[in-house]
């Protein structure tokens, strides 16, 4: 059997008792992390020109809902916008070891197919892991070449997640979902240029992913065909978008059932590039020892290869980064702002705090050099490492092994809770998220999406 007749062997015989019930909670905070980030990114200008711009699109309009707005768009559509509202402020979950971004596709695929197709909560769920367990293992079984390649692995391995879950959903066949991989292959896309000038086209990576997943699966549940080779063929996807000798292609099935990637997933406590999570740590702990931006000389961060090629390259662009969404993927600018203001949150990410003179003065002070491979722990984690030398001569080196949030420094559930209440805060009322809140904590449980649906979706409040 080739690889894609293993995977969808797998996902179609997964029920929903098959799933163990530590991944099932897992896949709930999951969802109700996402949907938090989704609307508040539902106020972020990108999104807004994606929502505009969608509804300008002849034939778009249909009976999907769209997060925090009372519009309906077209199936496909709906999906492709509300997967922008939840990857567009970087405040979305990562698979560390396969560096995918799956929730932000999943999330507005299986609710608004669901809801669609009539499927349960349960069900609706059990398609989430099914993306997730595919996504993860394909962006595994790449060795991280994709990103060698200069594509985004979020966009290549989610379009695989996402046709896995509409599959999953739309009881396709075995053979059926092997043909809809080997269609989707063909529309699996994403290039990194856009860190030259911190465009919005990166939030549009996993929205197309979850637009065309769906659309493949839909091709071949009517009889539309692919290569059944689309991964180990000398044309299928790790030799087209990888490098063949880093590429592992039998992770792309490595137990399969038996260990569940959906609860290898990091949920970010920090809106910005994961890359960096570990050096904000690092940053915070240095204040918490009462270290201050008066007192530092030089801050030399130690980074994996990878990581440094989107937060530290070209280091004059991360010293002045053009906007707030650059800032996002500015190791410097990050590094400052958990020193001085001893945060990095949504509000760091405004026009005022990108001119502030104490911000650019600490973060020009920022070197890096790239780890030595293999040394870090990268990319099961996004480890941080500063060597600070103060005006004293005094050094001090800090290490974070391990960045909060990974499953091994987990985000618990009220901090989690915490971080939905601050994404709607201003856009729902206390009574509004608390009701969102309880519907998500008992995902699982409950029949219907309905009630959920009308919860997500409204007339938004200016701002």
């Amino acid at each position: 059997m080739t690889y894609s007749q293993q995977i969808a062997g797998f996902i179609c015989g997964l029920t929903n008792e098959s799933v163990p019930g530590s991944t099932r909670a897992r896949a709930g905070q999951l969802i109700t992390d996402t949907l938090g980030v989704g609307l508040s990114g539902t106020r972020h200008d990108n999104f807004k020109a994606a929502l505009a711009g969608t509804c300008a699109i002849p034939g778009s309009g249909g009976q999907s809902a769209v997060l925090g707005s009372d519009l309906r768009l077209a199936l496909p559509f709906a999906v492709m916008v509300n997967g922008v509202a939840c990857h567009v402020l970087d405040y979305d979950d990562t698979h560390t070891a396969s560096i995918v971004h799956g929730s932000a596709i999943l999330t507005p695929l299986v609710l608004a197919l669901g809801s669609d197709v009539g499927a349960s909560r349960a069900d609706v769920l059990t398609a989430f892991v099914a993306g997730w367990e595919v996504a993860a293992r394909i962006g595994c079984a790449s060795g991280n070449s994709f990103h060698n390649r200069g594509f985004h692995s979020t966009a290549l391995a989610g379009i695989f997640g996402a046709t896995a879950a509409a599959g999953r959903l739309l009881r396709l066949t075995p053979r059926q979902l092997t043909h809809a991989f080997g269609l989707c292959a063909s529309q699996a896309s994403g290039i990194n240029e856009f860190l030259t000038n911190t465009s919005s086209s990166k939030g549009y990576h996993v929205g197309w992913a979850a637009k065309n997943g769906l659309i493949a699966a839909y091709l071949a549940l009517s009889g539309a065909t692919g290569p059944e080779t689309v991964f180990e063929g000398d044309r299928g996807l790790f030799h087209t978008h990888g490098v063949a000798e880093l590429c592992r292609i039998d992770e792309t099935v490595a137990q399969l059932g038996t260990r569940w990637e959906t609860e290898n997933v990091s949920i970010k406590p920090y809106p910005c590039c994961h890359f960096a999570h570990g050096a904000v740590d690092c940053a915070l702990e240095l204040r918490d020892q009462g270290i201050r931006a008066g007192q530092i000389d030089t801050i030399h961060a130690v980074i994996d290869a990878v990581a440094a090629g989107f937060v530290c390259k070209p280091i004059a662009q991360k010293y002045a980064p053009a906007n707030a969404y650059g800032a996002k993927f500015s190791l410097p600018f990050l590094i400052a702002c958990a020193l001085i203001d001893g945060r990095v949150d949504q509000d760091s990410f405004t026009d005022d705090t990108l001119r502030r003179d104490d911000l650019n003065i600490l973060g020009r002070r920022v070197t890096y050099e790239e780890a030595e491979k293999g040394t870090t722990g990268f990319p099961t984690y996004f480890p941080g490492h500063l060597i600070t030398t103060l005006k004293d001569g005094r050094v001090i080196e800090t290490r974070v092994p391990v960045n909060r949030g990974n499953p091994d420094a987990p985000l618990g559930d009220d901090e989690i809770a915490r971080k939905f209440k601050s994404n709607v805060s201003g856009l729902l009322s206390l009574e509004h998220t608390q009701a969102l809140l309880a519907l998500l904590s008992s995902f699982d449980t409950a029949s219907g999406l309905s009630e959920l649906m009308e919860l997500l979706t409204f007339k938004a409040r200016d701002g």
